[in-house]
């Protein structure tokens, strides 16, 4: 290494950027542009603008997702939710059911299923596992075809897709919508977006309802929905904490079930698979697999820069990142190592590279629980990082099975030794991976986790029935300055403009307020192009009919034979 062109990693180098003053004020500033959004949602409600209330509230609700202000959970926004459902017209009979009646048919509640994600892949294999129920799925905000394998798993599990948003009205017009199709359901299961209100609205009185069950698929982010929820259904432990502990969810109501993932078969032998990708056979290959926001760097540090010093120590390692791409601010730390840290796109299917590897290394400071799941499954030793402290367990890798087979760095030199260890032991690779591979599969295959939804839906039935307004309101509606909050920002938080996310429902306005938003952005010059000002100027149920229905057959049209 030629001296003065690197300098290594120290510990501590895993705090957030900025002091803890600096990181509190944020957190004030956060929560006081959020609680002006909340006051003017209930300006608006009481003014009888329950359409512009709802808008407003998943604007504050974004708000709170992408720039964290020190809450959670907004007892208040879920309270003027909850407020104007019971206001709208029942729509139908009472969806009162018998108690204690098994459940038989589930409706599952999401905003947008992404082609690409842990969400829609999920719920694809929730519904392909539970064969003896009948599941439907509800899109509240979809845009877009809905993914193949969701339309698959719905067809053959004999329920149905509906796209609310394809109907005319608001999101008002939707939640009735969505109550009147839950009626025909005997359980509710919610994969929403953390700032859904149509569910809020549809589901404010239990009476009229199935039970809610509440996915906490996003535990580490500000989402709404716990007043209107049955039971939440918790991923990990940490999440069932803080749920507890920072949403106001009564603990007889937070339970767990692990995520669903497909447990793969290894297709090519690791020598193989590391000739595919021209790697030594010989080479002891670390590889890390995540979507490219998870490895932000913290400071001016960044991922690569954390394996410059370990590579140095072991020229027969290298490390293979898939998710970030090529970055210049990497090739300080690439040129050090002499080529033995490279860095990919992300990638619909990282097969070969799980398949090549001989230790999976974890993203950071973002974790990916997935993808050390699916390390897991591979075989694969796990080494992963949490240099916080407790209280900021959520965002660590604490999974089921993960939690007690990945080994866990609290610093720079405990995760050098760990890999270290590793590294110069390949028997010790084996037995770790082997442990890894046998806790996946005891939790995570099909039939055990069929047997966990199960246990949950009869949990469910066991609780009472949720009451209008029960229990405690919640915890207190100011910002926390403590952990995990502090870091929170720097590891999670966005820069997502205002502005976009007035765009992202400025179609579920009535005319008069569209218009009057509409000017607001031309006035801010923050439309882009010439067809953007043209197309928000329309109902979303408009667009949404017009894209999502002449959009597929203008695309069969464009291909040969289609």
């Amino acid at each position: 290494m030629v001296k003065g062109a690197f300098e290594p990693v120290r510990d501590g180098d895993g705090e957030p950027a900025g002091g803890t003053a600096s990181r509190a004020g944020r957190i004030r500033s956060n929560f006081a542009a959020f609680d002006a959004r909340v006051r003017h949602a209930e300006r608006l409600a009481a003014a009888g603008d329950h359409a512009g209330a709802a808008v407003e509230t998943a604007i504050a609700a974004t708000l709170a997702a992408h720039r964290h202000c020190g809450v959670f959970a907004s007892p208040r926004l879920e309270r003027l939710m909850t407020g104007i459902g019971r206001t709208l017209d029942g729509g139908g009979p009472d969806g009162a059911r018998a108690d204690g009646a098994p459940y038989r048919r589930v409706l599952h509640v999401c905003t947008q299923l992404a082609p690409v994600g842990g969400l829609t892949k999920m719920l694809a294999l929730w519904i392909g596992a539970d064969r003896n129920r009948v599941n439907g799925v509800a899109l509240t905000q979809h845009r877009g075809p809905v993914d193949g394998r969701i339309t698959a798993a719905v067809r053959e599990s004999g329920g149905g897709i509906h796209h609310l948003n394809h109907h005319k009205g608001d999101k008002l017009a939707w939640a009735r919508e969505l109550r009147q199709i839950a009626r025909s359901y005997d359980v509710v299961v919610l994969h929403i977006h953390c700032e859904d209100v149509v569910p809020l609205i549809a589901f404010a009185d239990p009476a009229k309802s199935p039970p809610v069950l509440l996915l906490n698929h996003a535990d580490h982010l500000f989402w709404i929905g716990t007043r209107i929820s049955h039971a939440v259904i918790n991923l990990r432990e940490a999440a069932r904490r803080l749920a507890v502990a920072r949403r106001g969810v009564d603990p007889a109501r937070s339970l767990l079930l692990p995520t669903l993932i497909t447990l793969p078969e290894r297709q090519r032998a690791r020598s193989a698979a590391k000739q595919a990708l021209g790697v030594p056979e010989d080479s002891v290959l670390l590889v890390s697999v995540a979507r490219g926001a998870k490895y932000r760097n913290v400071g001016p540090v960044t991922y690569a820069d954390r394996h410059v010093d370990l590579l140095a120590a072991h020229p027969q390692a290298r490390l293979i990142v898939v998710g970030p791409g090529e970055r210049a601010d990497w090739e300080r730390a690439r040129a050090a190592t002499g080529g033995r840290i490279t860095a990919h796109p992300e990638l619909s299917d990282p097969r070969v590279f799980f398949e090549a590897a001989d230790i999976y290394v974890d993203s950071y400071p973002f974790v990916s629980s997935t993808s050390m799941l699916e390390a897991a499954a591979y075989g694969l030793p796990l080494v992963t990082r949490f240099e916080a402290p407790a209280a900021a367990e959520i965002v660590a890798i604490n999974h089921p099975g993960l939690d007690v087979t990945a080994r866990v760095a609290h610093d720079q030199a405990a995760y050098e030794a760990h890999l270290t260890a590793l590294i110069t032991d390949a028997a010790a690779r084996d037995a770790a991976g082997a442990e890894s591979a046998a806790a996946v599969a005891g939790l995570y295959a099909p039939a055990a986790w069929l047997a966990g939804l199960d246990a949950i839906y009869a949990q469910a039935l066991a609780l009472p029935r949720l009451l209008p307004e029960a229990g405690a309101p919640g915890p207190a509606e100011a910002p926390h300055l403590g952990e995990p909050d502090l870091r929170h920002q720097d590891m999670f938080g966005s820069d997502f403009p205002v502005s976009e996310m007035t765009k992202n429902y400025i179609g579920m306005l009535p005319l008069r307020q569209r218009v009057a938003s509409w000017l607001a952005l031309r006035r801010a010059g923050d439309f882009s192009g010439l067809w953007e000002p043209v197309r928000l100027l329309f109902p979303e149920w408009l667009v949404r009919n017009v894209k999502d229905r002449f959009g597929p057959m203008r695309l069969r049209a464009q291909i040969p034979g289609a």
